[in-house]
């Protein structure tokens, strides 16, 4: 190799003396192997460097919060939803041995919050789709000398209070050759590789809510704790109707299960003997406990399919049910009474007779597989664990702007082109890179096979879990539209989803254009669904089911721009969707009683409904504001139900009315009470987003009372951490169907993250939606809930919660991890110190805590209170019981937190380490701050740096 030009002759004859460009066409006629392609393109990295990769190897970036409010940036200025912005500062610093002078570079990254502003005037920014964004030099840019710092202040639409808000996998373009390299200090999912850690947690200057600093952490874990002592050993997840027991119980020991009369099982049994093998950890012997299995009539007051009367004695249990639903939910409470840690050996079981029946038909979860995809293995794991709690509806998101997760034969362009994400404009071999995905396409499949769909349908049916596939459109669709985009462009035009001659501008919630959303007018869209529909109700089939209930998204189908605090704004696009697609003008002239460009989700519900019902299906389902102003009436299917996804700060109490009179079904999918991928607690280094709320912690979750929405203003605040005023509407109470929660990818990038976001709090649903608790009030006109009213029985629902949290930190999420292999969040310890003394608790029962006096080096067990000193720096953790699993780290810094009232909080185990709140909301004295701009950064008029900002 010289001068970049190959002499391939020994290897491949032809290629000799070809430039860098030619070998790659002409080697790929020669490949006739493995060794010989790996030989080939061995040589062609060392002969043609990736030009983006001079740079980006030398590249590191800081990003440091600047505020959220306190700056002088004229959010208005740069049309800010609202007029809110925060800055920010990207610090680059580049390391190479020479000095860097080419401009021919473009850095992407993603951003969920719209970039305004770069105030440097060697760079300029740009907004291509979705949250892909980027930074470019200008001409005045100046290059990066050998070594150097450029700070870029920059300005973002709304505000940042989680360090999650930033994405990784920053990645340069070189315009030269198109090639791609991501920066490698943000090819992690450490953020604090990159990100400094936040040094409040305030969103706005009226922003009440407190931040979990370690010695809130500690009043919290203690308030928690408070309650009445519970008998747990008669406690399940989730709470059974009613529990029998007599002074003549005993407790005894058993080592395993068998079933007998298990065929009565039919189609669950399966299902059941797995679980039961995965739990136990124990093949069936001659030597188990026998829980023997009846058809019978139960007590009037169970009454119901997925009832069941179950009688454990030391001799033997037997379950009763009058069909095999419930037969399987008493053989999952069997399971749920073992405590699998025992160390005896056997596990110990309390003799008792149990009462149960569900609280709602409907006990869902929700898992996005759309924004990042989930394996099979995953989702598998997570039906087991719905099985076992009781949940009976898993909401499937196969598609979304951002990935389509689903093989559909006869459309292969779903799967080659809309499963993967990579960085290619022209967007024909894959969707542009979302979400801190990178430039590249992973290496692993990104969607579901046919053959693995079946093998899913198969598994959650053994285990009563019916699947509802989700297939969002008309909006959030942009993968389907692109993909089928992709085949017109080859020729095939006839499943195209989007009008070629459609020239409407518009942004969607998530910041796509027009390609977000499925052109209702077009003949072709329509073809799409019903080739859609045919093939999944094939696999349904292949699996020996039926397709029972469809969803079908119906969400966010709209111009943001035409609301909100865009409305002040006079010269932004403000058309409605579809409002210059000839197809549609044309179809609105011939039926006058259609207004497609003001309500295309309504339109196209009924067009997706006609089809489904023609196909068979019984059920359709639609996030609530993709059925606005509809009526069950106007649908020809059977059934219809939304997720209800309100907020209760946002009116959501008569919202649930208006919807109660439409006749659709209500789901419960509450984002302030039900979303988990939101935080589990106010502190910037907790994952999610937090439009809904700032924490929904497990305590949050299982507060919630699903029949009695006003109530909830009473035990929690609004997302600003206000109290709530909520009074119940003069109305008949609605009838609620049921309730999910909702793991929604868009920051879960792995399937580690996935599980931590998404248990244990999926077990606080479980127990809502088979259990009402006995605080749960019913719903009564005209009662006014605030946070300063006494009408719940906060007593009650404190020993209810003691209870709850006992069972789940001791026995149930054991099960989880070390039986079904499903990690969950541990959640990081309480602590304080008092005259050197060292006091600390957490919140999860049953979980080990450490520490260490010398910032990480070593750590010792807690036991209980321990004398460390005063004036020093204390680094705690949670650990798993068997100390596989790991919180975050915390610590008391009494040292850099001398300037503050209470204590600080951060991890001093991470890169650009700085304090960051203390336990008053207030900010450390001194921050760690990037260096004043230098002449190479330009001269900063539109912000300046406030230190006290945050304050």
């Amino acid at each position: 190799c010289e001068g970049g030009v190959y002499d391939l002759a020994v290897v491949v004859p032809e290629t000799g003396g070809q430039t860098c460009g030619e070998i790659q066409q002409s080697a790929a006629s020669h490949i006739t192997g493995d060794a010989l392609c790996n030989t080939i393109q061995s040589v062609e990295r060392n002969c043609c460097p990736n030009m983006a990769a001079e740079l980006a190897d030398n590249l590191s970036l800081r990003i440091e919060m600047a505020g959220n409010f306190g700056h002088d940036v004229d959010c208005a200025s740069h049309k800010a939803d609202w007029g809110l912005c925060y800055s920010q500062f990207f610090t680059f610093e580049y390391s190479g041995s020479k000095a860097y002078n080419d401009k021919n570079f473009v850095i992407y990254f993603s951003s969920i919050h719209r970039l305004l502003h770069v105030d440097h005037p060697g760079f300029e920014f740009g907004h291509v789709v979705g949250d892909l964004t980027y930074i470019k030099p200008t001409q005045m840019f100046q290059g990066f000398e050998s070594p150097s710092v450029v700070i870029l202040p920059l300005v973002f639409e709304y505000w940042s209070v989680q360090e999650t808000d930033k994405m990784p996998r920053f990645f340069v373009v070189d315009t030269r050759d198109d090639s791609t390299a991501v920066i490698p200090n943000t090819d992690t999912e450490e953020m604090h590789e990159f990100v400094i850690p936040y040094m409040s947690s305030m969103k706005t200057e009226g922003d009440k809510n407190v931040p979990m600093t370690v010695e809130n952490r500690y009043a919290r874990n203690e308030k928690l704790s408070e309650g009445v002592e519970t008998d747990t050993s008669t406690r399940i997840i989730p709470t059974p109707f009613r529990v029998e027991t007599s002074e003549s119980s005993t407790t005894f020991g058993i080592e395993g299960v068998t079933l007998i009369n298990a065929d009565l099982l039919g189609r669950l049994q399966t299902g059941a003997e797995e679980l039961i093998g995965k739990v136990t950890m124990k093949a069936a012997s001659g030597k188990d406990h026998v829980l023997i299995l009846m058809i019978g009539t139960l007590p009037d007051d169970i009454a119901g399919n997925e009832s069941y009367m179950m009688e454990i004695t030391a001799e033997g249990t037997t379950i009763t049910a009058s069909q095999e639903q419930g037969l399987f939910y008493g053989v999952m409470s069997f399971i749920g009474l073992l405590d699998t840690s025992s160390s005896r050996g056997t596990m110990p079981v309390k003799e008792m007779t149990i009462y149960d029946k569900p609280r709602f038909e409907y006990r869902g979860h929700q898992i996005d597989s759309a924004r990042h995809f989930r394996t099979k293995e995953s989702v598998l794991q997570t039906i087991d664990a719905m099985a076992l709690y009781k949940l009976n509806n898993l909401h499937f998101g196969l598609s979304n702007d951002e990935g389509w997760r689903l093989e559909i034969p006869g459309l292969e362009e779903l799967t080659t082109v809309g499963s993967r994400r990579c960085f290619d404009m022209s967007e024909m071999t894959c969707i542009l890179t979302q979400l801190g995905s990178g430039p590249d396409p992973s290496d692993v499949p990104q969607f579901y096979s046919v053959a693995d769909f079946v093998e899913i349908l198969k598994y959650a049916e053994a285990r009563n879990v019916k699947i509802a596939p989700e297939f969002n459109m008309p909006g959030h669709a942009r993968a389907a539209v692109v993909s089928m985009e992709a085949r017109a462009k080859n020729g095939d035009d006839s499943y195209r989803l989007m009008d070629p001659e459609d020239e409407t501008e518009l942004l969607t919630v998530q910041f796509y254009d027009r390609s977000s959303i499925i052109n209702p007018c077009l003949d072709s869209s329509v073809k799409f669904v019903v080739k859609l529909v045919d093939e999944v109700v094939k696999m349904y089939a292949e699996a020996q089911l039926g397709v029972d209930v469809w969803q079908f998204g119906g969400d966010e189908a709209k111009n943001i721009l035409l609301g909100g605090g865009y409305s002040n704004y006079d010269d932004l696009p403000k058309e409605p969707p579809f409002s210059k697609s000839p197809a549609c003008i044309k179809k609105m002239q011939e039926d006058p009683t259609i207004s497609i460009d003001t309500d295309a989700a309504n339109y196209w519900a009924l067009k997706v409904n006609q089809i489904l019902a023609q196909k068979g299906i019984r059920e359709m389902v639609a996030w609530e504001d993709g059925l606005n102003g509809m009526t069950k009436e106007e649908f020809e299917i059977a059934e219809v139900s939304v997720n209800f996804w309100s907020t209760l700060f946002w009116g959501a109490t008569d919202v649930l009315v208006e919807a109660s009179k439409t006749g659709f079904g209500v789901i419960m999918a509450n984002p302030d009470y039900l979303y988990f991928d939101f935080p589990y607690e106010v502190h910037p280094e907790e994952r999610g987003y937090y439009w809904g709320t700032r924490e929904n912690s497990v305590y949050k979750v299982f507060s919630f009372a699903p029949e009695n929405l006003p109530q909830n203003a009473e035990t929690s605040v609004d997302r600003d951490g206000n109290a709530m005023d909520v009074t119940t509407p003069v109305w008949p109470a609605p009838i609620i169907k049921g309730i999910q929660g909702q793991t929604w990818s868009e920051t879960v990038r792995t399937e580690t993250q996935h599980q931590e976001m998404t248990f244990p709090r999926v077990l606080a649903v479980a127990e809502r939606a088979w259990h009402r608790g006995s605080w749960e009030l019913d719903w009564t006109p005209n009662q006014n809930y605030q946070g300063t009213t006494n009408h719940v029985p906060k007593d009650q629902l404190a020993a209810d919660f003691k209870g709850f949290n006992s069972v789940l930190g001791c026995r149930e999420v054991r099960k989880i991890w070390q039986r079904l292999g499903i990690s969950y969040r541990v959640p990081p310890p309480g602590a304080m110190i008092e005259g050197g003394i060292l006091i600390a608790n957490t919140e999860l029962p049953c979980t080990r805590i450490q520490y260490s006096v010398d910032r990480g080096a070593n750590w010792s067990e807690y036991f209980g209170s321990v004398e460390v000193g005063e004036g020093k720096y204390v680094s705690l953790k949670s650990v798993s019981s068997d100390g596989a699993l790991e919180s975050r780290v915390v610590t008391i810094d009494q040292e850099e937190c001398s300037s503050c009232q209470g204590v600080c909080e951060s991890n001093p185990l991470e890169p650009f380490n700085t304090p960051q709140v203390c336990s008053d909301g207030s900010t450390p004295q001194s921050p760690s701050l990037p260096p004043p701009p230098s002449s190479n950064a330009g001269e900063s008029t539109a912000l300046s740096k406030n230190p006290a900002g945050n304050e």
